[in-house]
């Protein structure tokens, strides 16, 4: 994020000067800005990624029991811990 921010200031900040110098600088501040807008959408990118796998889990989360004996996740519908065979407590169950 900070690279990208980076990015576009100096891309920006430099067209002023580029105005009067010429195309080359300009030339540097296109690219900057150009670079900064692609860092940002990468950025979001990968943001949107990583939320739907967050939402995946939580779903998944929800409707499994944790034994309290070896910690393992069960589904719903079982009534003994599939690892270990120990009763699952349901009044402990998150929904």
């Amino acid at each position: 994020m900070m690279l990208a921010i980076m990015a576009l200031f100096f891309g920006f900040f430099l067209l002023i000067p580029g105005y009067f110098v010429g195309l080359g600088l300009i030339a540097v501040s296109v690219g900057l800005i150009i670079v900064g807008f692609i860092l940002l959408a990468a950025r979001y990118y990968v943001l949107a990624r990583y939320a739907s796998g967050i939402e995946k889990f939580r779903r998944e989360a929800v409707v499994k029991v944790t034994c309290r004996y070896c910690g393992n996740s069960n589904p719903r519908s079982f009534e003994k811990c599939e690892r270990c065979g120990a009763p699952l407590d349901w009044s402990s169950a998150k929904t």
